[in-house]
C-alpha cells in the first residue's frame, strides 16, 4: 500500500500559494474582494497589519491568537482563507488529474495537509473516491458505495463547516456526545455540487449557524486540534484524534511512503511525529519536496529509515508523475 503525503508544493501547480507566500497574497486578495454579505467579520486589512507584519502567515496567526480579542479576527481569517482558495479551485489541476488517473490505485491513503479541494475533485472524476466516508468520517449516506481511498485532511479542509448546536442525530461513531460545533464537520450543497454530486446532500446540515473554529486548524506555530468552549474546553479532539489515528495507522502499514510538496516544517510537531516515529521504517520513502529533499532524506535516516530504500532524486511532482 502507499501513502501519499501532500503539502503547499503539490497543490501550487493549481495556483494555490506556498504557505510562504500565503499571507501576502491572502491580505491582498481580502483588500481587493468584499466580504460575502451579511457576514459580520469579514477582515479590515489595515486592522490586520495593526498586529504586524503578515509575510510570515504562522508567526502572524500566532500573534492573533494571542492578541486580547483574537475571535472574530480569527473567524474572519478562516472564512476569507476560504474564499481565497475557493477563487482559485476551478483553474486545472493536471498534476492531480495524473496522480488520480494513473498513479493511485485502490487501497491508497492519501494525506494531505492542505486545505483545498482540488485534489479530491479529481480522485471523484477518476472513480478513486467517493464523499460518503473517503475523508475518513461517515456522513450517513447509506446509498452510496464505500470510497475506494480514503483523502485524510489533518489540518481541515475549505468545504467543512461546523453545525452550531444543531443537525447532530448520533454522529460520527458512538461515545462523541453532544458538542456545540458538532461532532464532525457538515458540508454545504454547493460543496456537494463542486465535488460533482448534484443529487447528493449532507443529512446532518440543515440549516442554521455555522462556523468554522472546529473544521479548520489555521497555520499557527502552536497547533491544536480541539476549540475550546464554555462547556467543553476540548470540543472535536475525538474527531481530529480519528483521522491522525486512521493516518498512523496508513503509514505504519506502508510500504511505500510519498512525500510531495510538504517540508515538514518545525512547526508541525504532530506530523512530524506521525511520520519520522509512526511510518514503517522498513517501507520505501520517495522525496518530492524540491530544495527541501536532500534534508527530509537525512532526516528520515536520522529517524531510523534505511537509506537504501529513501528516493531524494525525484525533487517534482512531475518527475514523480513520470516514473509513477
Amino acid at each position: 500500500m502507499r501513502v501519499y503525503v501532500l503539502g503547499a508544493g503539490a497543490s501550487l501547480h493549481v495556483g494555490y500559494p506556498l504557505t510562504r507566500d500565503l499571507g501576502p497574497r491572502l491580505l491582498k486578495w481580502i483588500g481587493q474582494n468584499p466580504g460575502p454579505e451579511n457576514y459580520p467579520f469579514w477582515p479590515d486589512p489595515q486592522e490586520l497589519l495593526k498586529l504586524g507584519s503578515i509575510d510570515d502567515i504562522e508567526d502572524f496567526v500566532t500573534k492573533l491568537e494571542d492578541s486580547p480579542k483574537p475571535g472574530y479576527m480569527l473567524a474572519g481569517l478562516r472564512e476569507a482563507l476560504c474564499n481565497y482558495f475557493d477563487s482559485i479551485r476551478c483553474g486545472p489541476a493536471a498534476l492531480y488529474e495524473c496522480l488520480a488517473r494513473e498513479v493511485v490505485q485502490e487501497g491508497d491513503a492519501l494525506v494531505t495537509f492542505n486545505y483545498d479541494v482540488s485534489l479530491e475533485r479529481e480522485l471523484k472524476r477518476a472513480g478513486k473516491w467517493e464523499i460518503a466516508n473517503g475523508y475518513g468520517f461517515d456522513l450517513g449516506i447509506g446509498e452510496m458505495r464505500t470510497s475506494p481511498n480514503k483523502v485524510l485532511k489533518l489540518h481541515g479542509s475549505t468545504n467543512w463547516m461546523d453545525s452550531l448546536f444543531g443537525g447532530v442525530r448520533g454522529g460520527m461513531t458512538s461515545g462523541f456526545g453532544f458538542e456545540s460545533h458538532g461532532v464532525r464537520p457538515v458540508i454545504l450543497p454547493q460543496e456537494f455540487d463542486f465535488l460533482g454530486y448534484r443529487a447528493v446532500r449532507d443529512p446532518q446540515f440543515n440549516g442554521g449557524g455555522a462556523g468554522r473554529a472546529g473544521s479548520m486548524v489555521l497555520p499557527t506555530l502552536n497547533k491544536q486540534f480541539y476549540v475550546s468552549t464554555s462547556s467543553n474546553p476540548r470540543e472535536r479532539e475525538a474527531f481530529w484524534s480519528s483521522l491522525w489515528n486512521q493516518a498512523a495507522e496508513a503509514v505504519r502499514r506502508a510500504d511505500n511512503i510519498v512525500i510531495i510538496g510538504y517540508s515538514l516544517p518545525a512547526a508541525d510537531a504532530r506530523a512530524r511525529d506521525l511520520l519520522l516515529r509512526e511510518g514503517n521504517r522498513d517501507a520505501d520513502v520517495t522525496l518530492c519536496c524540491g530544495g527541501q529533499t536532500k534534508r527530509l532524506g537525512e532526516e528520515f535516516v536520522s529517524a531510523g529509515f534505511r537509506r537504501g530504500r529513501i528516493n531524494a532524486s525525484e525533487t517534482r511532482f512531475e518527475d514523480f508523475l513520470a516514473g509513477g
